[in-house]
């Protein structure tokens, strides 16, 4: 009988990072409001692992918060949700805040708030453009190269997705 292997943390943080690269990149490719968070929902909860297995506690939490957030918003957009989550956000992150890096990472969670429960999708991407901005600082600071390669390519995927279904179907 063999023995379990085991892996280096580091590493299966970087494999969960790119499944959930992955899966966000494939959500900026969708039309549908609905299917993009749904997509987001699966690429918060790995990231969300891929952060706790790093040790940044803060950002796996608020990355937690966020998946339950971006289900919500996936059949909700009541402004309300936006204050309910801003608050649970700004809970989660004095609960575990470590470091100064972990305000960068709130200051992402709460626009990602704003962006999330946006009804019009065309102001959903673009706010989620700014959300990739802040979280592809984050994560160079914070020393994880997949997550940076993920935030890079999703505000790629995003502006391509904003282009295929906001500004190209204006134009033809």
């Amino acid at each position: 009988m063999m023995g379990a292997v085991a892996m280096d943390p580091f590493v299966v943080s970087q494999i969960l990072s790119g499944l959930a690269f992955a899966s966000a990149v494939t959500s900026m490719q969708c039309r549908e409001r609905r299917t993009i968070l749904l997509w987001l929902v699966l690429a918060a909860i790995l990231s969300a692992s891929h952060f706790f297995l790093l040790g940044r506690n803060s950002a796996g939490t608020l990355y937690m918060i966020l998946c339950v957030r971006v289900l919500v918003a996936a059949y909700s957009t009541n402004p309300r949700f936006i204050l309910l989550f801003g608050a649970a956000v700004v809970v989660g992150f004095l609960a575990t805040y470590e470091r100064p890096l972990d305000i960068l990472a709130l200051t992402a969670s709460l626009v990602a708030t704003y962006a999330a429960f946006q009804s019009n999708p065309r102001r959903m991407r673009i706010v989620y453009m700014c959300c990739a901005a802040l979280w592809m600082v984050h994560n160079i600071l914070a020393g994880s190269p997949m997550a940076v390669a993920m935030e890079v390519s999703l505000l790629i995927s995003n502006a391509i997705g904003f282009w295929r279904h906001h500004l190209r179907t204006a134009s033809v």
